[in-house]
This record gives C-alpha cells, sequence and structure tokens, in this order.
C-alpha cells in the first residue's frame, strides 16, 4: 500500500500538478510603458490667450489647460442669457389669455341680453291686439254714430247737433287710432328686424373673440417652444465657450508643449500632450510554449529600479494583453501587464524584471519542455 502510494506522489509531481512547486515566469526584455497618453488638440479657432501649465507639472482629469480667447463666446452666453429671460417672461406672461377671455365672457353676457330683446321685439311684433281693439272700437263708434243720424231723420228733437258732433269726433278718433295701432306695428316689425340683426352681430363678435382666446393659448405655447429653443440656444453659446478652454482628460503628466500663447491655432492641431504616470504598463516578451489559457489576469511582481533611487521598488498588477501572434525567428509572443503606481516611482523607459505568478497557470500543462527561470 506505501509503494503504491508512493507511485501516485511521484506521479503527481513529475506530472505538474503540485502547483506550488512550480517557479515564477520571468518576462523576457521587460521595459515599463506609457500605458496612456492624449494629445490636447485646438477644438475651435482662435488666438490662444493663456497657457497655464507647463512641461512635467502634474494634472488633474478636467483641469484646465490653457484657454483660446473667448471674448466673443462670452458675450453670445450673455446674449442667450438676455434672450432666455425675455422668453421666459413671454412664457410666464398669461395676461393675454386671460383678457381675451373675459372679452368673450362678456361678448356672451351681451349675446344673451340681444337673444331676450330678440324675443321681447318678437313678441311685440306678432302682438296685434291694438289693431283689433282699434277696429272694434272704431266700428262701435261708427255704430252710434249711424244710430244717432237715423234718429235725428226720424226725429229732429231727439239728438242734439252738440251731440252728433260728439259721436262723430268719437268715430273719427276711433279711425286715428286703428292708424296709430297699426303704425306702432310696422315700428315693432322693423324693431325686430334690428333686434335680429343685432343678434347676427353678437354671434360674429362671440365667434371672432372664441378665435382671439385660441389665438391667445397658441401664442402661450408658441412662447413656452420659444423659451425651451433659447434655453437649448443658452446651453450651445455656453458649450462654444467651454470648448474655448483646453481641459485635460485624464490624471498625469504634461510631456510637450508644442503651442505657446498668441499663437493662431485651428481645429485639430495640438497644444500638448498628457501622460499618465499613476497606473503603468509593463511590457515584455515570453516564449509562446509557456503561455496557457488561463494566464490571461494572472497576477505578477513587477522589480524597477528608479534612476534616483538605489533600492528597488517592487509593485503588483496583473496580465492584459497577451499577442496571438508568435515571432516566427524567436518564438516570443508580446505581453503586457498594467501596474499601478501610486506614488510615481516608476518612469516609462526604465528596464525591469516581471515574474508571472505560477499558481495562476494551468497546472496539468506539460507542452512545454523548457523549464522556467525563477526570480533572482
Amino acid at each position: 500500500m506505501k509503494s503504491r502510494m508512493l507511485v501516485i506522489f511521484f506521479a503527481i509531481v513529475s506530472g505538474g500538478v503540485w502547483a506550488t512547486a512550480a517557479e515564477p515566469i520571468k518576462v523576457q526584455s521587460a521595459f515599463v510603458r506609457v500605458l496612456e497618453e492624449a494629445d490636447i488638440p485646438a477644438r475651435e479657432v482662435g488666438v490662444l490667450a493663456t497657457l497655464e501649465v507647463r512641461e512635467g507639472d502634474i494634472v488633474k482629469a478636467g483641469q484646465v489647460l490653457s484657454r483660446l480667447d473667448d471674448d466673443d463666446a462670452k458675450l453670445a452666453v450673455a446674449r442667450a442669457e438676455l434672450d432666455l429671460a425675455i422668453a421666459e417672461r413671454q412664457a410666464k406672461n398669461s395676461v393675454p389669455i386671460r383678457t381675451a377671455a373675459a372679452l368673450l365672457k362678456e361678448a356672451e353676457q351681451d349675446q344673451a341680453q340681444a337673444k331676450l330683446s330678440q324675443r321681447i321685439a318678437a313678441m311685440k311684433a306678432e302682438n296685434d291686439v291694438a289693431v283689433r281693439h282699434a277696429v272694434k272700437s272704431r266700428d262701435a263708434s261708427k255704430a252710434d254714430f249711424d244710430r244717432a243720424v237715423q234718429a235725428r231723420k226720424a226725429f229732429e228733437k231727439s239728438i242734439s247737433l252738440a251731440e252728433l258732433d260728439r259721436l262723430r269726433l268719437i268715430f273719427e278718433r276711433n279711425d286715428l287710432e286703428i292708424e296709430k295701432a297699426k303704425f306702432e306695428k310696422d315700428l315693432a316689425d322693423l324693431q325686430q328686424q334690428i333686434e335680429d340683426s343685432s343678434i347676427v352681430e353678437q354671434d360674429q363678435i362671440v365667434e371672432r373673440l372664441k378665435l382671439s382666446v385660441e389665438q391667445a393659448q397658441l401664442q402661450k405655447e408658441v412662447d413656452v417652444l420659444t423659451r425651451d429653443v433659447k434655453a437649448r440656444t443658452l446651453d450651445q453659446a455656453k458649450l462654444q465657450l467651454a470648448r474655448r478652454g483646453l481641459r485635460s482628460p485624464l490624471d498625469g503628466e504634461v510631456a510637450e508643449v508644442f503651442r505657446h500663447r498668441g499663437e493662431w491655432l485651428e481645429p485639430g492641431q495640438r497644444v500638448m500632450r498628457i501622460v499618465r504616470l499613476d497606473r503603468l504598463k509593463v511590457e515584455g516578451f515570453m516564449d509562446s510554449r509557456t503561455i496557457t489559457s488561463s494566464m490571461r489576469g494572472a497576477a505578477v511582481r513587477v522589480r524597477v529600479t528608479p534612476n534616483d533611487e538605489n533600492q528597488p521598488a517592487i509593485v503588483k498588477g496583473k496580465i492584459v494583453f497577451i499577442s496571438s501572434e508568435i515571432d516566427a525567428v524567436n518564438g516570443q509572443v508580446r505581453v503586457w501587464a498594467e501596474v499601478e503606481n501610486p506614488d510615481l516611482l516608476l518612469r516609462p523607459g526604465l528596464p525591469a524584471e516581471m515574474f508571472i505568478d505560477s499558481t495562476n497557470r494551468t497546472a496539468t500543462n506539460t507542452a512545454s519542455p523548457a523549464k522556467t527561470s525563477g526570480e533572482r
């Protein structure tokens, strides 16, 4: 039983399954490189008015590095702010709508009053009682007068001439009352026509004022949209002003300055270059036969001796890139790892020693006959 266990033990060790027995892989010809850098171009045309940093300065992301002449842009912002203020006042102004609504209400009241007047005039025009009453009175007085004339002819002393004259006057007066009643009836007909035309006029006024209310409401909507347009115009003016200032897109160091104050710039012309230093990459080469599928993301240790330091600095990182291309001459593959550099001890261009943690390799890899070198 013991002999069988010993055989299994040596088989495991010789097959590479025991991960702790493997040594770290050293990456050949490793150097510290820049991981991230950015050219800062001019985004607008104009004169470079200020240059607020110099080569070697440490800058933060979003920091203003330089500015183009921005007097015109500032005036455009101020003008856009005034236009927006006016548009906001107009959008908030509800007086035209309330005025139109009040006039409409007043016209509707006048319309209702005109309809009542029209009904009264129509009733008067249709009423012929006065004419019929006058006709009846005239007929009655005529009968009285005729009887008096007949009676006087039969007996002269029965009706005095004075009484006969009185009856004649009553008869003639009743004839005049008929003419008066007919005249007033004609006036009532004319008054009805007047009231009918007044109703038409009032209807037209109400319809016109309804259109005025709709127009005021539409203008209100236009004023609101105009305010929104002015707000967008202000945003655009502020954006144009902001584009006159050149900001750093990342934390880093000013590596190069290509332009100076007073120079004329066109959009796209480089003004300076920023290099990120708090995170760098260490690039080197490995034998392609030592590459495993699990190596991407593997932990690494990097040892670098800064130029002004005697003691080496050791930082940690991880493998980020493994090239798919193998050099046909030496069979090597380019790899690089990202490392943190918070104290800015590492500088791009320094040689480095990089070791890949062996525990991140595939334990059963037996394809590589070459023995990996250990850390020195």
